[in-house]
């Protein structure tokens, strides 16, 4: 008998309680703006900040962002990865932005990250992916302070830039 009653009463403790992942999705759920609602996406995220997760999302198209960098004006892609410069037709691979599924990111803002990394140093370690990531973060840097002076080095498999700013940004 005593058996019986622990099995029935987990049972019913596990009918009662949802999880947090059920707590969270149904809150996202409602949360959600609809598709002519669009000007509270910000109030969403601001409700979900506490709840981002910035890795489980989806790639989704917007005709009207900007790109965050051209690889034909960035001076740390070499020039064989230059895709536009030799003949890749199609421009929609540069209107893709991650959009996390329970917040908003805010678009990147080189200024505020080099002020925030002033004097201190990043490393990329890994194989040409690490590179490909390093090229485009330096890159992105690049297309906020295009009249900087930078120091870059490459030698060996190893880079380095340094981007050199006055105290006012640029």
């Amino acid at each position: 008998m005593g058996f019986l009653f622990r099995a029935l009463f987990f049972t019913l403790f596990l009918v009662s309680h949802q999880t947090k992942a059920q707590v969270f999705n149904s809150s996202y759920n409602n949360a959600l703006p609809s598709a002519s609602a669009t000007s509270t996406s910000s109030s969403v995220a601001r409700k979900l900040a506490g709840k981002c997760n910035w890795f489980r999302g989806t790639w989704v198209y917007d005709a009207s962002s900007k790109p965050p960098y051209y690889s034909s004006t960035c001076p740390f892609v070499d020039p064989q990865f230059d895709c536009l410069k030799y003949g890749r037709p199609d421009t929609a691979f540069l209107k893709y932005r991650w959009q996390p599924f329970s917040c908003a990111l805010p678009r990147f803002n080189g200024l505020y990250f080099l002020e925030k990394w002033r004097g201190k140093k990043i490393m990329f370690v890994g194989d040409s992916l690490s590179f490909n990531q390093w090229v485009s973060l330096t890159c992105m840097l690049h297309a906020w302070v295009p009249n900087s002076r930078t120091s870059y080095v490459k030698k060996d498999g190893l880079a380095s830039v340094t981007f050199q700013l006055s105290r006012k940004g640029n």
